[in-house]
């Protein structure tokens, strides 16, 4: 899936909120650094959504920017009626520490008009030592 964030209207009925967020450095044969997390997503509207699709934005401290797309949310592809919530939880491997992260999500309403969600941007306080 390669989508283009901008020509997508922004749905503001979909509510992401970052419950918890840590980072654990692992010493495998080389450091890895792990980013998990857990993500509540909210329909605050008055039509059903379905959402189809993550794009992530990761950078590291070397300078190295990834994006990540996938075509489902989590494995999944829920339909959020007016009021329900969705937690999934996760987490995001980099080389180097990272200094910024976002999530994106993409859908399409009850009528089958295509969305994307506002970026949720991780604090940076929640992926520090």
């Amino acid at each position: 899936m390669n989508t283009d964030t901008r020509t997508l209207p922004v749905n503001p009925a979909l509510e992401l909120r970052l419950i918890i967020a840590g980072v654990q450095a692992l010493r495998h044969p080389r450091p890895v650094y792990q980013v998990v997390f857990r993500v509540v997503i909210c329909n605050t509207g008055s039509q059903s959504i379905r959402l189809l699709g993550r794009k992530w934005t990761l950078r590291e401290r070397s300078g190295n920017t990834r994006l990540v797309e996938a075509d489902s949310v989590f494995n999944q592809h829920p339909v959020l009626t007016p009021g329900a919530v969705f937690t999934t939880s996760g987490y995001q491997e980099f080389d180097t520490p990272p200094v910024a992260i976002s999530l994106r999500l993409f859908g399409t309403s009850e009528l089958g008009t295509p969305f994307i969600s506002e970026p949720l941007h991780f604090p940076r306080s929640s992926f520090q030592f």
